[in-house]
């Protein structure tokens, strides 16, 4: 009995021998790391894309180009002096902001035949206020005719009459479109003596609005014209 009594010592004096020696401390628990207790980041926004179009009234928005009308006259006015037997129609494209502000505009038909006055009109419609679209941003398209302000009205030429000088100016012209995803229409006045009295340039996209500029110039300074005799002669024609 006493040999037992010492061996069991012995255990617990080495540390074979956990609690079951009594009087001792249990081993210490490994810290656990603090609990952030903030709350997590908010989830940021997706992107969102807008691929289609709202819409916008019609009605209205025809409405907002008759109160245009002083300042298209005026446009025309200040042309009658150079080309007193400018008129014809013109075919606007709009897109509208979602705040009823122009975005932009370009004219996909016009056979007004001079490229100051077209910048005049789209001038005037930049700077209009338009019916706010439902959805996003809208487009509208509109036409109308500058009516002839003269008592007799151009001479009415077929694009035979300007094909060959057309031809020796085709470098100039290909120029000008290079780039351009777009298609063209071409409206000049020729004066006595096949001189150039104006020219203007109607495209089939946005794109080509930043190439008719070139083109009219070009068209402007074009030599080799017949001449209709006294009076202006007008002519249309693709470049």
């Amino acid at each position: 009995m006493r040999n037992s009594i010492s061996l069991a010592a012995l255990a617990c004096t080495l540390g074979l021998i956990g609690a079951g020696c009594g009087g001792g401390e249990p081993p210490p628990k490994e810290a656990q790391a603090p609990r952030d207790e903030r709350p997590p980041p908010p989830a940021k926004p997706s992107l969102k894309m807008k691929s289609e179009l709202g819409s916008v009234d019609p009605g209205a928005v025809k409405r907002a180009f008759g109160a245009l009308d002083d300042k298209f006259m005026t446009c025309q006015k200040q042309a009658l002096d150079r080309i007193e037997v400018l008129s014809g129609s013109v075919k606007f494209f709009v897109r509208i902001g979602e705040d009823g502000a122009t975005r932009w505009t370009y004219l996909e038909g016009s056979e007004l035949g001079d490229r100051d006055t077209e910048k005049c009109l789209l001038g005037a419609v930049m700077s209009a206020r338009w019916p706010k679209p439902d959805g996003g941003e809208a487009e509208a398209r509109y036409g109308m005719e500058l009516p002839l302000q003269s008592a007799r009205p151009a001479s009415e030429w077929n694009s035979d009459k300007v094909a060959n000088a057309l031809g020796k100016h085709g470098d100039s012209i290909d120029k000008c479109k290079a780039g351009a995803n777009a298609s063209f229409h071409a409206t000049m006045y020729v004066g006595p003596g096949g001189k150039v009295l104006g020219a203007g340039v109607a495209t089939s996209t946005k794109d080509g609005e930043d190439h008719t500029d070139c083109l009219a110039e070009v068209l402007r300074k074009m030599k080799g014209l017949p001449s209709p005799g006294s009076w202006p002669a007008k002519v249309g024609f693709d470049l």
